[in-house]
């Protein structure tokens, strides 16, 4: 069933089994495993089916950085971010899961084996082709991947989504789904607990006009991203002055990002044919993106994140910074968010100007190419200063706005620094060409991070832990010290990789669905 908030009597009390806030791939996610099971599943979403500016708005907030805007970055709409989404599927290295001396904070109460088979599950909800993400697996026909040496570097790969649009592929599903119910415009404002906070009753559904309703529920989950999920629950202060679950002040930190940066580029001394597999989309019938990053080895040796660099954008001329930044202006402008040191990206471009008209020049005749950009795609340490925060300012439902106040630093240039130092030692090594890195690695880490751009990608505020004095929900996705209340998203993220987070966040939220319907199994569900 469907229906808008709108259509259901003001003070109603909906009632199910499971309710899910948040109708992104976490949630749609949930609610299709659902399906086979008798349990009833209230999934409300604060957007309708179409892009409505006046719901898009209440994600307006504060970013302390400038870089992005916080409505611009995420999407209040049935189906969520999977509107705008560019369907890069890869699941965490096995790498990313475990302890890094090396790496504060870093480690999950779970292993990749935990959570291998559900990547398995969500891969066709993206339609995508059979999991495999070992190069090995593909056939590249005559040009094959290079034999890295593997203490160095190893092979990075996503496969890409057409992309899928879970509102719009999903919708007739779950509209016609008989344990389902979909509300649409239904925002969640607070969540009701108990006396003493160990258990939800409630959740507030209101919309943009005052109508009020509750959802009543044996289980909880929010699915509401990685800034949402920590705004609602630290605006839930009724019961628990500041916010619910965070009794050790640790919702809303740890907030992680993937920087994308411009790292260089690479001139061919061989055949551009032999790299082939590096700059070719559609192999065996699919689409991948492949790429080079540290190994686990060179990580641990290096003291450096995880990484991925790829190709990115062909060169006709070199490598230039003053390039790089007219490719900026490019992006920037496609986003209509104009970068605030507009300045030096200018004097980049003036400075470099002779490789800038010759670079544009033989791009427009269609010149040879010489060689590829280099993007890379990095790893962030987890910091508990990076944090999201609620202001004074409330918005059209009287919520609380957000602040988000977080940076990058040493350890995540140093990271792109050296991923590209072992890329370019490959590629002498094996004769491939020459690697010329992007002069900003090499400066103070200020510098490097005011050139950032960003994914979208939003992580790490209600972290995972098995202990509530270091996070803010268990191994199986309950906030700690709550009985019904669970989180699907990536917000739970201890540590983020590289790879984009859509394929991990329905993995999760997959095998969230698992836990749940054993719950119900043993007839203790909402008991835990």
């Amino acid at each position: 069933m469907l229906a808008r908030f709108e259509e259901i009597p003001a003070q109603s009390q909906l009632e199910a089994d499971i309710c899910v806030v948040g109708a992104g791939p976490a949630g749609i996610a949930i609610a299709k495993e659902m399906e086979s099971t008798g349990l009833r599943v209230l999934l409300v979403e604060s957007g309708g089916l179409d892009f409505e500016k006046e719901t898009q708005n209440l994600y307006r907030g504060i970013n302390e950085r400038g870089d992005f805007k916080l409505h611009k970055s995420r999407y209040r709409i049935f189906g969520g971010t999977t509107y705008v989404w560019g369907g890069w599927s890869a699941p965490l290295d096995e790498s990313d899961f475990e302890p890094r001396n090396w790496v504060a904070d870093s480690g999950w109460p779970i292993d990749f084996s935990d959570l291998e088979p559900f990547y398995y599950r969500a891969q066709p909800l993206f339609e995508l082709g059979r999991y495999r993400y070992d190069v090995r697996e593909w056939d590249f026909g005559s040009a094959q991947p290079l034999s890295l040496d593997p203490d160095k570097l190893r092979h990075s790969m996503w496969q890409l989504s057409p992309p899928t649009v879970f509102g719009v592929t999903y919708l007739d599903e779950l509209e016609t789904a008989r344990n389902t119910s979909v509300v649409l415009h239904a925002n969640a404002t607070e969540i009701e607990t108990d006396l003493d906070g160990s258990s939800v009753t409630g959740i507030v559904l209101q919309d943009l006009y005052g109508r009020k309703a509750v959802a009543k529920a044996k289980v909880y989950v929010l699915a509401c991203g990685g800034i949402e999920t920590a705004r609602l629950l630290l605006a839930s202060r009724r019961r628990q002055p500041n916010g619910v679950g965070n009794q050790n002040d640790l919702v809303g930190r740890y907030f992680m990002e993937h920087p994308h940066p411009d790292a260089g580029g690479v001139l061919f001394s061989v055949d551009r044919e032999l790299l082939r597999p590096y700059y070719e989309r559609d192999f065996d019938s699919e689409r991948i993106v492949l790429g080079w990053g540290p190994s686990p080895e060179a990580q641990e040796r290096l003291g450096i994140l995880n990484c991925s660099i790829a190709l990115h954008g062909s060169i006709y001329h070199q490598p230039s910074e003053g390039m790089d930044s007219l490719n900026k202006f490019a992006r920037a402008f496609e986003s209509g968010q104009w970068p605030d040191n507009t300045g030096e990206h200018i004097w980049r471009v003036l400075r470099d100007l002779d490789d800038v008209l010759k670079e544009s020049y033989m791009r427009a005749k269609e010149g040879p190419v010489r060689g590829f950009g280099l993007i890379a795609r990095t790893e962030v340490a987890p910091n508990a200063a990076n944090r999201v925060t609620l202001t004074d300012e409330l918005d059209e439902l009287g919520m609380p706005r957000v602040r988000l106040d977080w940076n990058v630093g040493e350890l995540e240039r140093a990271t792109v620094q050296q991923t590209v130092n072992l890329l370019a030692q490959e590629f002498g090594r094996l004769g491939m060409g020459r690697v010329k890195i992007n002069d900003l690695l090499l400066e103070d880490s200020d510098a490097w991070s005011r050139n950032l751009s960003w994914f979208g990608h939003h992580m790490g505020t209600t972290r995972m832990s098995s202990d509530p004095r270091t996070g803010v929900v268990d191994s199986n996705c309950r906030i700690h010290g709550m009985r019904n209340l669970y989180v699907a998203s990536s917000s739970v993220f201890p540590t983020c990789g590289y790879a984009n987070p859509t394929l991990t966040i329905a993995a999760l939220a997959i095998r969230l669905a698992d836990h749940l319907k054993g719950l119900a199994g043993q007839g203790t569900l909402g008991d835990a």
